[in-house]
């Protein structure tokens, strides 16, 4: 709560308690705090599909990469047939794309790790 003061400066009180609400205010109900499960879970479910999204659109600008200048006998969805040269080529190209790729799959990573927390409290009743 904000106070003024005769200086005309604001200072911060203490918080009142949600029983002393003023008439007219509403009061505090729990009802109100619920977590609301289907929403979190689908807040899960929409940024795991934009992650994988990203991730293959990462996977696959970086196997063009390797695939410019791959030798004939370099199949390009066989891992098992890349020489050196390729796998440093998508190496190379995972580096390049790391900036515009990397911040929001991180961003993902950490919001689907909140919401999984959030989704897993215990329910009071």
């Amino acid at each position: 709560m904000t106070h003024l003061t005769p200086g005309d400066t604001r200072t911060i009180g203490p918080p009142r308690p949600f029983d002393a609400a003023p008439s007219g205010q509403r009061e505090f109900h729990t009802a109100s705090c619920r977590l609301d499960r289907d929403r979190l879970q689908a807040g899960i479910a929409s940024r795991r599909l934009e992650l994988t999204r990203l991730e293959c659109a990462l996977v696959t600008a970086c196997e063009n990469a390797a695939r410019r200048g791959a030798r004939r006998g370099v199949r390009i969805g066989d891992r098992e047939t890349w020489d050196r040269a390729t796998w440093q080529r998508y190496l190379d190209g995972a580096s390049r794309l790391e900036p515009e790729y990397g911040p929001r799959m991180r961003q993902l990573l950490r919001e689907i790790d909140q919401l999984t927390r959030l989704a897993e409290l215990p329910v009071g009743r």
